[in-house]
Parts: C-alpha cells; sequence; structure tokens
C-alpha cells in the first residue's frame, strides 16, 4: 500500500529547496572544476525505507557551493503490537542540510548537518562518499545515530549534472 504526499507538504519542501544552504567545498580549483554547475538526483535506503532529492550547484572559481537534500520519511511502518498491522507515520518531507563537501581525484565525500531521526527522535549523523564518472556522481552514505546502540543506517545516492558547464 502506498500514500501520497499532500501537496501543501511537496510545496512546502520544494520552496524550502529553493534557497539552499550555503555548503564549504574543500578540494584544488581543478577538483572543484569538476563540480561545477547544477545538480540534481535522489537517495534511498532499503533498510529505513526513506527517500528523497538532492540538489546543489557550484559556481565556477567559487568554494562555496548551494544545495539541500529532501528527506521523505517511509509513510508507513509495521505495529509494534501486531506485525500484520500497520500504523500511518509521520511523512512531511523535511529538508536537510549539506554540510561539508571535499572532492579530491573524482571522488567526493561530506557530511549532512545533524538532523532528528524521524524514526525514533534521536539525532542523526550522516557521511556520504561517490565517485564522480563524467557529468554524474554515484556513491553510499551512512547514517549513526546518537544513541550509539542502534545499528548503522546505509544507502545509496546518485545525482547528474544539470547544466553543462564549461571545460576546466
Amino acid at each position: 500500500m502506498r500514500f501520497h504526499l499532500a501537496p501543501s507538504a511537496l510545496l512546502l519542501a520544494a520552496a524550502c529547496a529553493t534557497n539552499p544552504s550555503p555548503v564549504h567545498v574543500v578540494g584544488t580549483q581543478r577538483e572543484m572544476a569538476v563540480l561545477t554547475g547544477e545538480w540534481s538526483g535522489e537517495y534511498s535506503s532499503a533498510e529505513t525505507g526513506r527517500s528523497g532529492s538532492i540538489s546543489f550547484s557550484l559556481k565556477a572559481g567559487t568554494d562555496t557551493a548551494f544545495g539541500d537534500v529532501v528527506m521523505v520519511p517511509r509513510s508507513m511502518a509495521p505495529s509494534t503490537s501486531d506485525p500484520r498491522s500497520v500504523t500511518a507515520m509521520p511523512s512531511t518531507p523535511r529538508v536537510l542540510s549539506i554540510a561539508f563537501v571535499r572532492v579530491a581525484t573524482n571522488v567526493v565525500s561530506g557530511t549532512l548537518a545533524p538532523y532528528p531521526s524521524p524514526d525514533c527522535g534521536c539525532m542523526l549523523s550522516t557521511v556520504f562518499h561517490g565517485s564522480i564518472s563524467g557529468n554524474r556522481i554515484e556513491g553510499t552514505f551512512t547514517s549513526a545515530h546518537s544513541d550509539q546502540m542502534a545499528p548503522q543506517q546505509k544507502g545509496t545516492w546518485w545525482v547528474t549534472r544539470v547544466v553543462s558547464a564549461p571545460p576546466p
């Protein structure tokens, strides 16, 4: 069974994503030139059922990108008392901030600003890594709970360049 998000929730998330957060990018000018342009993509985690969109942009010759991740929590979860029943979970999209990005030899890595887990309310710290290949970056991410007893959660992500950058 699949639920669709209310149009107002999607509009709110889209409005927040139109004012993306500044992100410090570390790397040589040549390495950062590989990230120049507008990028858009998605992420997902089979472990958590969460997914969402990714967008960022970097202007040539600068070391500050602008970008956000919009997280869409899973909308349904099994009830703890009866595994056959399903209880609706809050499914409001949330805009997450990219805190830091490093690029080196066609590899990008970074962190998201800590954010509350939609499952437990505890804080999550997320790191990501990806490989740059032309106009596409693909990678993985790992989220760790502030409660270190909880298992880490993993997923995959990708972005493609929307507006091609001039050659470096």
